[in-house]
């Protein structure tokens, strides 16, 4: 079945704003788009479950997409939260194997997805690829070590001020979040996110109505001995 042009273009767009497909010819990223599919979710829809085999390569168009783990007692760590652009998944693609990882919906969204032979095939055919997964999966971890400091040496009030400035950084300035999505981005309980996040409001650093966070003052999140996060 020809899939239909309007997609094609879709995905190569796609493609062209997305770090994974950084120096792949244009005509390569052509073909792989002829296998990719255009699939939706609503909010809270879940894309893979824990412990599923991976079956293929994820890339999101639109929305947001939330790639978390939960703890036995329903602890959520939640370590990307994947916007236009990004991919969902680097490492499944290429094993195959079963991981703990849990992708949901955090908006409604679209995401285009190839079949893990197709993206296997590409990937050996094209290693630049292989080398930008690479890169990512560095900055991934490198922000991982260095979320596992903040919280043995950080205070919240720091880290829940570096999690909006990056957010705000990633999405604008108006970010769709509750206390309790911030709070569990940045390690902490509700109860400090709500104190911390009223603090920032009576300084007038952000406003803050249900569900929505909005930044009026990034510069004042910034902070000069904290890298930058990759959330």
């Amino acid at each position: 079945m020809t899939k239909p042009h309007a997609d094609i273009d879709r995905i190569i767009t796609l493609f062209g704003r997305s770090d994974v497909m950084k120096g792949i010819p244009l005509k390569a990223q052509e073909e792989l788009a002829g296998s990719a599919v255009i699939k939706r979710y609503e909010k809270n829809d879940v894309l893979s479950q824990a412990e599923e085999p991976c079956e293929s390569f994820v890339l999101v168009e639109e929305g947001m997409i939330r790639v978390s783990r939960y703890s036995p007692l329903g602890k959520r760590l939640t370590y990307l939260l994947a916007g236009p652009g990004e991919p969902i998944n680097l490492v499944g693609p290429f094993t195959g194997e079963a991981r703990a990882n849990v992708a949901e919906a955090a908006a409604a969204s679209t995401v285009v997805s190839i079949e893990r032979k197709d993206f296997i095939r590409f990937a050996f055919a094209y290693p630049q690829l292989i080398v930008n997964i690479i890169d990512i999966l560095g900055q991934a971890l490198d922000s991982s070590n260095s979320r596992i400091l903040d919280m043995q040496e950080k205070k919240v009030v720091q880290r829940l001020k570096r999690v909006l400035h990056r957010l705000s950084e990633k999405f604008g300035p108006l970010l769709n979040f509750t206390a309790v999505e911030i709070a569990d981005l940045a390690s902490t309980t509700t109860e400090s996110a709500l104190r911390v996040l009223s603090d920032l409001r009576q300084k007038g650093i952000i406003e803050k109505s249900r569900g929505q966070i909005h930044i009026i003052k990034p510069e004042a999140l910034i902070d000069p001995e904290s890298e930058e996060l990759w959330i």
